[in-house]
């Protein structure tokens, strides 16, 4: 029999960030991670060079049916205590935009540095484990795994969620709650793009690769930020952070031209109108919006021909068209193709402070497989690090 003070099943950011917190509290930590490698996920992140947090994250970033579960963890691991990991490893780094931090090299530069603290700090990792079953009976946490058994009095469970399954992502985490009596948030791709009904699809899938900056919305829910037309839907960083809010059914608005809103521009259409259709707002889109797309908005809208000739109605069109483009979305673009899992094991079961389900004593849930998730650019990370933290300085 094989006893530790800690047992954390993934050694991805969440688990590694617990274990190396754990064990330099002279802890004994045994971390069990199914893929032949360590924090596979965080290797493909940020195009392989890993938005390992932002320096503006704070709870406001982050989605949850328990917004003010967040608060805790990341009041007390923030993102200048990572980037001092960081910098204390020489690892060279930069902002690219809004805060988001990336390294200049690879990834695996971030992966080096959890492992290196975790077994430096004298944690036990175990790589390709497939755990088969879990039991809990007088306190104790039992393990069973290929071959072997392992038990500790304290269980972390780090296992993620259901994005990137090529990677080897599955719904084990999920699996152990509900074993342990706890409730789901329902699970969805998130951070992640959004299909077009066909209608939809028929008018937009031949500009696939058009990109700008919109504005957006979907409810109270607002952004400015850059689309990509896709051959299936609209992607871009403001979709991805869309798919956060967006359930089937829900409506999308999209302003193709933010600076200004319907009434402006149809003043504007008015003007040009005036002006024998060849006037200053005409010239001022076709250099604002790509040709292609800015001919399809002005086609949807039932403006053709002459701008001089068109009645004021179709105007108006148009400029709703510019505007307030509507769509429901027919789905997301799915799991592989999502960066991170939308829901999970709610929230309301576990103390903000220290990660520990409240039903269970030494039973603890981290990183992904909980029902927070962050926005893009880097929250998603630092919500890893902030909860491994937290949970390493409580088992």
């Amino acid at each position: 029999m094989n006893t530790y003070d800690v047992i954390i099943l993934g050694g991805g950011a969440a688990g590694l960030m617990c274990a190396s917190t754990a064990a330099s509290r002279g802890r004994k930590v045994l971390v069990l991670e199914q893929s032949r490698r360590p924090s596979p996920k965080i290797l493909v992140s940020g195009g392989g060079r890993c938005n390992f947090t932002n320096i503006y994250a704070k709870p406001s970033n982050y989605h949850s049916s328990n917004p003010g579960f967040v608060n805790d963890a990341l009041s007390h691991f923030k993102p200048k205590d990572f980037i001092a990991l960081v910098k204390k490893r020489g690892i060279a780094y930069h902002e690219k935009k809004d805060g988001q931090l990336f390294c200049d090299k690879s990834a695996k530069e971030i992966i080096d540095l959890l492992v290196d603290r975790a077994k430096n700090s004298g944690a036990n990792l175990l790589l390709d484990q497939k755990v088969q079953q879990v039991s809990h009976d007088n306190s104790t946490f039992t393990i069973q795994v290929e071959g072997q058994t392992y038990q500790s009095s304290r269980l972390v469970v780090a296992t993620g969620g259901l994005s990137w399954p090529q990677l080897g992502a599955s719904d084990f985490g999920y699996k152990i709650a509900q074993q342990f009596g706890m409730k789901i948030m329902e699970p969805s791709p998130a951070l992640v793009g959004l299909n077009f009904q066909p209608e939809d699809l028929a008018r937009f899938k031949d500009l696939a690769g058009i990109h700008l900056n919109v504005a957006a919305s979907c409810g109270p829910w607002n952004m400015v930020e850059d689309i990509m037309i896709t051959h299936t839907g609209l992607s871009g960083p403001i979709m991805l952070n869309a798919s956060l809010v967006w359930e089937p059914g829900k409506e999308i608005v999209i302003n193709w031209i933010p600076e200004m809103n319907t009434k402006e521009t149809y003043d504007q259409l008015k003007k040009d109108k005036a002006a024998g259709g060849r006037g200053e707002f005409r010239i001022w889109f076709s250099e604002r919006v790509p040709r292609r797309l800015a001919e399809r908005i002005a086609w949807n809208a039932g403006a053709r021909g002459a701008w001089a000739e068109l009645p004021d109605e179709i105007l108006m069109a148009l400029a709703k068209s510019i505007h307030e483009y509507r769509f429901i979305p027919q789905d997301t673009f799915g799991y592989r193709m999502a960066e991170v899992t939308k829901g999970g094991v709610d929230t309301r079961e576990f103390s903000p402070q220290t990660m520990e389900s409240l039903k269970v004593p030494g039973l603890f849930f981290i990183g992904e497989v909980l029902d927070v998730t962050g926005q893009l650019g880097g929250f998603n990370f630092q919500w890893a690090w902030a909860s491994g933290w937290a949970s390493g300085q409580a088992v």
